[in-house]
């Protein structure tokens, strides 16, 4: 039913992706105005763990940063406005109601989503610092509005290596809501992590040492969002099970 459900959506997304997503106004958000609680916490998590100007990817805790489970992301920097999706948050819409893990913010169908989230993530890039933007757009008419906070990390603290970004929903459109996808083996993301640091440790190669820690990384960000997510579930599973007071 999943994967007919998927087939279908995407089908009927086909039809308009070119005109769907419009955008109204992105604008900047001061590090100090930010309103959703969590979405500050992670500013001060992010500022606790600089140092010498950038945090290292290294020390990212990643139970602390499942902030607002499944709307966390972790990518890569490739080069100048080239960004990878290691890992893409199981609760985030998009245009093209996809999973974007493993491809980049050029494989958006939907381009105008695409170079406005590319642009996004440069910026922070540049920064070296936090960039918290308001959204404010339309999805075939109706309104597709969210904060993205954009946070850079490095490995050995000299340039931005990654990008770790959670976004805030204030109104998503219902029809891009992506079905929930087959649930990770512990173990197998355990080992993912434990041999990829180990390799990364043994290796002297900038270029694999910083690929290894990022497989890791986004291993660790899985298991931690698929734990989050399933104690939420069993709350609201316990929550239907209540019974009505009248």
């Amino acid at each position: 039913m999943a994967l007919a459900h998927r087939v279908a959506r995407r089908a009927c997304l086909a039809a308009t992706r070119l005109t769907v997503f419009s955008l109204d106004r992105s604008h900047l958000v001061p590090l100090g105005d930010i309103e959703p609680p969590h979405l500050r916490r992670l500013v001060d998590y992010w500022w606790s763990l600089e140092v010498d100007g950038l945090p290292s990817l290294a020390d990212l805790d990643a139970r602390r940063i499942q902030v607002e489970p499944g709307r966390v992301h972790l990518l890569r920097v490739e080069g100048p406005n080239r960004f990878r999706f290691l890992h893409y948050g199981a609760t985030v819409t998009n245009p093209d109601a996809r999973d974007m893990s493993g491809l980049t913010t050029a494989d958006y169908e939907d381009k105008a989503f695409g170079a406005l989230v590319t642009a996004h993530y440069q910026e922070a890039v540049d920064a070296r610092q936090p960039v918290c933007r308001r959204v404010s757009a339309h999805w075939n008419a109706a309104d597709y509005d969210y904060i993205r906070l954009t946070m850079p990390f490095g490995l050995h603290r000299q340039r931005v290596e990654f990008l770790i970004v959670c976004t805030h929903r204030i109104a998503v459109p219902g029809a891009l809501e992506r079905p929930p996808g087959p649930s990770p083996d512990p173990a197998v993301l355990r080992d993912t992590m434990e041999r990829s640091r180990r390799l990364a440790a043994q290796i002297h190669g900038h270029e694999i040492g910083v690929g290894l820690e990022g497989i890791a990384a986004a291993a660790e960000l899985r298991f931690a969002e698929s734990v989050e997510l399933a104690v939420r579930r069993g709350r609201e599973d316990d929550a239907s099970l209540q019974p009505i007071e009248e």
